[in-house]
């Protein structure tokens, strides 16, 4: 079996900014996924950063040991882009649940370029909610 070459998943910027960012207010499941993102982001897995940084949205608005136990839901409706968020959240879907071809997952030559810059997306997508959110103050 011929093996891939990796491409990074992120650009050094994004990166370090992910790596920077303050878990302080995140409950533990949060904080485990969002470890698990750094690693997996850092090694090129560009699949998986994608389903965690959809996977950390959800658990951030959910998880009552994290933010949702003290933020009310407005915080949460005004965070982050919609449309990035719904782009996110059918990436995710896209990756987990096969509904037919998808861009990045049929063995295009340029799968793991497309793949890299959907897990940009996805992890700028995810910074932007947690930054909206404000948490930390």
């Amino acid at each position: 079996m011929k093996r891939a070459m990796a491409h990074p998943a992120l650009s050094a910027p994004l990166l370090s900014r992910l790596s920077a960012f303050d878990m302080a207010g995140f409950g533990p499941h949060a904080s485990l996924l969002y470890r698990e993102l750094i690693t997996s982001a850092s090694a090129g897995l560009s699949a998986s950063t994608i389903i965690l940084a959809a996977a950390i949205v959800d658990i951030v608005q959910y998880e009552q040991a994290g933010p949702a136990g003290y933020l009310d839901g407005a915080a949460f409706a005004y965070a982050g882009s919609t449309a990035n968020l719904g782009w996110l959240r059918g990436r995710r879907n896209y990756l987990l649940h096969h509904e037919g071809p998808s861009d990045g997952l049929m063995g295009e030559v340029d799968a793991g370029r497309w793949l890299a810059g959907d897990a940009e997306r996805a992890v700028t997508a995810l910074l932007d909610f947690l930054d909206d959110l404000r948490f930390a103050d």
